[in-house]
């Protein structure tokens, strides 16, 4: 077998493969072998009947494809190890030289050459990164305020709720339909029907909730306000809207008693015990956030450091993997993916072009920390061997 390989842009290579008659031979026997006894012939066992039948049967043409296809794989294995390449997906073939079909190698006409292009696991590169610091942080000290904002999200877990015919204050809960134009240009972003909301949690833009306080069911009103300049929309950052709104409906919250049997319905015998599990969730939740914050700080410190051609293979099978998870989870909404991309006025390209460079930066990432396992000779079949990789660092980077 002759073998040569060249090496392309970035991490891709093209190998030049040619099967002499005398290989070939080898692998249309062991083909013909296994193909031979699935074919049924009348007076003869499966496997035994002469040549001639069993190759009219399959068919020379199915002999062949299938014997060629077996020579393929396993020269391509073969030739691959010789050539010390790590292949990161499956080659794309392309015969250029194709046998003609025999048990004898005075049969086969012509040797088997066919080209294989595919991606390489790159070389990968890393600067030296003793000098980086990273800032030790501190965790923030849960206040007693903190906690009362949990209990209170857990009272209305348990609230009922009452008819009125008064008008709406804050701490009622209340569902409005508005519709909000900029420059007289509605907006499908600022409608919609029955919103629900409870008055005071401050979820909408500032000050439109206080214009809904006042207002009696059914009651329909028109205002302007202006959106922040740091609005999270950039569309509407700073400019002055025009709303119409409705109360379409309205109910008083009534919030259960802090007691033992509030404390019970959470799994706890006493608030204090229910507080006391609320105080370390929060600290549980504040670590973190803390280190999730140092472990990004030192990524985008250390991946500027890192020399790789990212095969494009793996980029895309990233962004596969990442739309599969947003299928699922907007699946799970009942939705389908479909029509949520309709819904924000994108297709499937789109949103693939959009991901692309958080995909990029990923493999990047796993680069990275795979460097890292190589250097500490972290044993790399671990499950955890990018997080023993990350808390390297963290022990190195952090002052």
């Amino acid at each position: 077998m002759e073998i040569s390989s060249t090496k392309l842009e970035k991490s891709k290579y093209k190998l030049k493969v040619k099967v002499e008659t005398k290989e070939l031979l080898d692998y249309f026997k062991k083909q013909y072998e296994k193909l031979s006894p699935e074919v049924k012939i009348a007076g003869f066992r499966p496997g035994k009947a002469p040549r001639k039948l069993i190759e009219e049967a399959v068919g020379q043409g199915r002999l062949l494809s299938e014997s060629v296809d077996f020579a393929i794989q396993n020269s391509y294995v073969e030739a691959i190890k010789q050539e010390k390449l790590v292949p990161v997906c499956a080659p794309k073939i392309a015969i250029s030289s194709y046998p003609t079909w025999g048990l004898e190698e005075s049969e086969i006409k012509d040797p088997l050459e066919y080209e294989a292009e595919f991606e390489v696991m790159p070389k990968v590169e890393l600067k030296d990164y003793s000098k980086i610091k990273i800032k030790k942080r501190e965790i923030k000290k849960v206040e007693d305020s903190d906690i009362e904002k949990v209990l209170t999200h857990l009272r209305r877990q348990k609230a009922t709720f009452s008819e009125i015919t008064r008008s709406a204050k804050k701490g009622d809960r209340v569902e409005i339909s508005y519709e909000g134009s900029i420059k007289g240009v509605k907006k499908d972003a600022m409608t919609a029907k029955n919103h629900p909301l409870v008055l005071g949690d401050e979820t909408l833009i500032p000050g439109f909730e206080d214009q809904v306080v006042g207002m009696k069911k059914g009651e329909k009103k028109k205002f302007d306000i202006t959106f922040p300049a740091d609005y999270r929309a950039k569309d509407f950052a700073g400019k002055k809207a025009d709303f119409e709104i409705e109360l379409v409906d309205i109910k008083e919250m009534n919030l259960p008693e802090l007691d033992e049997k509030f404390a019970e319905s959470f799994g706890h015998n006493k608030i204090a015990e229910l507080k006391e599990a609320i105080k370390k969730s929060l600290h549980t939740e504040l670590e973190q956030k803390i280190n999730s914050e140092i472990e990004n700080e030192l990524i985008e410190k250390m991946l500027p450091l890192l020399k790789v051609d990212v095969p494009e293979t793996l980029i895309e099978q990233e962004i596969d993997r990442t739309t599969a998870g947003m299928e699922e989870q907007i699946k799970s909404r009942g939705l389908s993916f479909d029509k949520y991309l309709e819904s924000i006025k994108k297709t499937r390209e789109d949103f693939r072009k959009e991901i692309r460079p958080t995909a990029e930066r990923n493999v990047r990432i796993g680069f990275l920390l795979g460097k890292i396992i190589e250097e500490q000779k972290i044993d790399h079949t671990n499950p955890q061997a990018g997080r023993l990789a990350l808390d390297h660092l963290k022990s190195k980077l952090i002052k």
